[in-house]
């Protein structure tokens, strides 16, 4: 498997989609930090930078929306992910100017989001190219 250096934070209340996310991420090589809230994830991006945010919406203490208008607000850059049960209006999001690379709707599949993620990170298919290498 080849190894990526690239920098992934999760943040999601529910412990079971943060080790489901954390497990098919580490699979493919990230380094993935796990984050309970908006919050927690705050305290953690002031001591470190993450190439992409993988964020649910809905959360106790500090939602998505409201991490990502702290991020900006910070000068943050990350790339991010939202994850939700619920649907999002992007034209929102934009007037809103928030950096979301894109949307997922729960329940998703974790192949669409790992496609999702080597397009947000700019990858050129490499994951195809170990699929066919293991045929």
């Amino acid at each position: 498997m080849m190894t990526r250096s690239k920098k992934i934070m999760v943040v999601d209340d529910e412990a079971g989609i943060r080790a489901l996310l954390s497990d098919a991420l580490i699979q493919e090589g990230y380094n993935v930090t796990l984050a309970v809230n908006g919050a927690d994830s705050l305290r953690q991006l002031d001591n470190r930078r993450f190439d992409l945010l993988i964020t649910d919406i809905n959360m106790p203490k500090l939602n998505g929306l409201e991490l990502i208008r702290m991020m900006k607000k910070r000068g943050r850059r990350e790339k991010v992910i939202l994850i939700s049960g619920e649907s999002m209006d992007h034209t929102r999001l934009n007037k809103e100017s928030m950096p979301v690379f894109a949307q997922l709707k729960k329940p998703f599949r974790v192949d669409h989001l790992l496609e999702t993620v080597i397009s947000a990170l700019g990858s050129n298919g490499s994951r195809q190219k170990r699929r066919k290498n293991a045929a």
